[in-house]
């Protein structure tokens, strides 16, 4: 790997009339963006880690492209979103090697479970109509649909259909990494997953997700000579705020009556096929002890962190699922490969049982829920700190919102250099903070009431063109209800259509109103005037009877810390950055965020959520916003 450009050499790519300005129709010259990728650059040339925080507007994929495509090794580029994968291989990539003037192989990299298996589906085939009825009416409807598809397809990527499939349909078709039988496969030679890892082989640049990532980090972790991911040299992680959330779950386990439907399904399909009696009476204890187990330690809605007396409760319980999966195991062995495969899967399903009961292992957490146990990790830094960081490809973490205390202390990145890079835009003028009076408190007899009353009022000042967020589903699907009853712009939901479409929708019909929570608090890009409002009607405080939550505070208390204030407080200013951050996606966007929390008007920690915001004019009047967005919105 060669050192890469220096700084004379960026600011010929990122100046004024530099070569991005060729590539890039509208290039505007940004100091911020040169900052980060100079610093991108020197941490690159140094094999240092970097933290670096980009302000919305910066231009931070092309700030880490341009260096790490020019240090002359593979490159892997993993992200929390499927909207920002595509931004970087169809935009982002092209234009930077457009600016260097070369060639680049570029592959994006998915996991298996989103490509269709040849095996699977050529499968249907030999079976009978008995066997067939074993699938639900709905799913066979749709299989046929998918078949169809997958005679035809090219890649066997999920991403080509044209509707959404039904998980249960399309899971009976796709590849999945515990059904995957390998290079001993007798479609091992055609398998759309390993033409695609072929490709990513031969790639320069590889852009994954973070759930790839980890996988990678598990799949080492048993044997050095596996792999997800091919060796790379620079590994850039956007969106890093995510990560640790993603790898509590990726390096925890779970054990659902999903998976062991899917199981049973797939023992009984392949009998079937090789024309043998399945071992019906062991299935259906198999089946019936998942549910009893699982119903026993998830009787009401919600999470329910596993404790040591309920565990206690349910040991005999426990004890025998894993036997009975583990007979089953042995009752499937030295047939053929199929089977052997089944086989292992009923044994790893027999240990994810015996891991989430668990309970004396140091640093996990265990909890039930709706049809499924789950354990994580409750401190994944020094499991990310020896896979990914110590010795490896260089780590650059990227992210428009990042506590770099908090990401580097809970990402084991404790030696890495710091950079905060503020947004180009001019947020003085661009934009209006609206905090709500008087608002009372969330969970109160009026509360539902004001908060349609204010959500109202703002919506018709700004004519719909407004993104609700809300934090639950709850009071999503409640204000949705009542706003559609007295708005006269049209009211979307989440849950309504696919999240791709709602938004298309929602940038087609300006004068609309969008309401949702959980995943539209970010990744969501709609500049211009179909965006002009963003309503967060609670400060977005994670649940703090969550178990992973409720497990990270008592660490930091047991550490001598204070988990509200070091940990909650922390984390809710970065989700509420990232609400804020919706609204100006460009220098020509104009708009308010209206933050409706009173607790923003009378607790101590306030003026931390307030400062964190970007630098904006506050107004407590209906009037002051409908004033600021009937001026027009500024041109360049």
């Amino acid at each position: 790997m060669n050192t890469g450009l220096g700084e004379q050499a960026l600011r010929e790519v990122f100046g004024p009339s530099g070569s991005l300005s060729h590539a890039l129709a509208g290039f505007e010259s940004r100091p911020e963006q040169l900052e980060l990728a100079e610093s991108v650059a020197s941490a690159i040339g140094e094999r240092v880690p970097l933290l670096a925080e980009a302000g919305t507007g910066t231009g931070k994929t092309l700030a880490y492209l341009v260096p790490a495509l020019a240090s002359g090794g593979r490159v892997v580029v993993a992200t929390a979103t499927r909207a920002l994968q595509g931004q970087l291989v169809e935009n982002d990539a092209p234009i930077a090697a457009g600016a260097l003037g070369r060639e680049l192989r570029v592959a994006i990299l998915k996991g298996r479970e989103n490509y269709v298996c040849r095996r699977l589906e050529a499968g249907f085939d030999g079976l009978g109509e008995q066997s067939l009825t074993l699938f639900a009416d709905d799913d066979l409807a749709e299989l046929e649909s998918l078949r169809a598809w997958a005679r035809t397809t090219v890649t066997g990527d999920r991403s080509e259909l044209e509707f959404e499939p039904r998980p249960s349909a399309w899971s009976e078709i796709a590849v999945g990494s515990e059904r995957c039988l390998g290079p001993r496969c007798a479609y091992a030679s055609g398998c759309y997953a390993e033409l695609a890892r072929e490709q990513a082989a031969e790639a320069e640049l590889i852009v994954t997700n973070h759930a790839l990532l980890l996988a990678d980090v598990v799949v080492r972790s048993e044997s050095e000579e596996s792999r997800v991911l091919p060796e790379h040299d620079v590994l850039i992680v956007d969106e890093a705020h995510r990560l640790e959330d993603a790898a509590a779950t990726w390096l925890g386990g779970r054990f659902s009556l999903r998976g062991v439907r899917r199981l049973v399904r797939d023992i009984e399909r392949t009998h079937a096929e090789v024309g043998r009696p399945a071992p019906r009476a062991l299935l259906d204890q198999v089946e019936r002890g998942a549910e009893e187990l699982i119903g026993a330690l998830a009787p009401h809605e919600g999470r329910h962190r596993l404790d040591d007396l309920t565990v206690e409760r349910e040991s005999d319980r426990g004890a025998s699922v894993t036997e009975l999966l583990e007979q089953l195991g042995g009752s499937l062995k030295g047939v053929n490969e199929e089977l052997d495969s089944l086989a292992r899967r009923a044994y790893a399903t027999a240990d994810d049982v015996l891991a989430c009961l668990a309970q004396d292992e140091a640093g996990t957490v265990a909890w039930a829920e709706a049809g499924q146990l789950q354990w994580a990790r409750v401190d994944v830094a020094r499991a990310l700190r020896e896979s990914l960081w110590d010795e490896g490809p260089t780590p650059i973490l990227v992210s428009a919102t990042l506590d770099h205390e908090l990401v580097a202390a809970r990402l084991g990145l404790g030696r890495a250099a710091s950079l905060r890079v503020p947004s180009p835009f001019d947020f003085d003028t661009q934009a209006l903070i609206y905090l709500a009076t008087d608002m009372p408190a969330p969970g109160s007899a009026s509360y539902i009431e004001r908060l349609v009353s204010e959500v109202r009022d703002l919506c018709e000042a700004s004519r719909g063109r407004a993104l609700v967020l809300t934090t639950s589903y709850r009071v999503l699907n409640e204000l949705s209800e009542r706003l559609t009853a007295v708005l006269s712009y049209p009211v979307r939901a989440q849950g309504q259509a696919p999240r791709e479409r709602l938004l298309a929708q929602f940038r087609e019909d300006v004068e609309s109103v969008l309401v949702a929570t959980q995943t539209f608090w970010e990744g969501v890009d709609v500049p211009g005037e179909a965006l002009s409002l963003v309503v967060i009607e609670k400060l977005p405080f994670q649940v703090p009877d969550d178990p992973l939550v409720a497990a990270r505070c008592e660490r930091i208390r047991l550490e001598g810390g204070d988990p509200f204030s070091d940990y909650q407080v922390p984390t809710a200013v970065l989700a509420l950055r990232q609400g804020f951050g919706r609204l100006i996606r460009s220098r020509a966007d104009r708009g308010v965020v209206a933050l409706l929390d009173g607790r923003l008007r009378t607790r101590p920690y306030a003026h931390r959520f307030l400062e964190a915001l970007p630098p904006a004019p506050v107004v407590s009047s209906i009037a002051d916003v409908e004033a600021f967005l009937s001026v027009s919105a500024p041109t360049g």
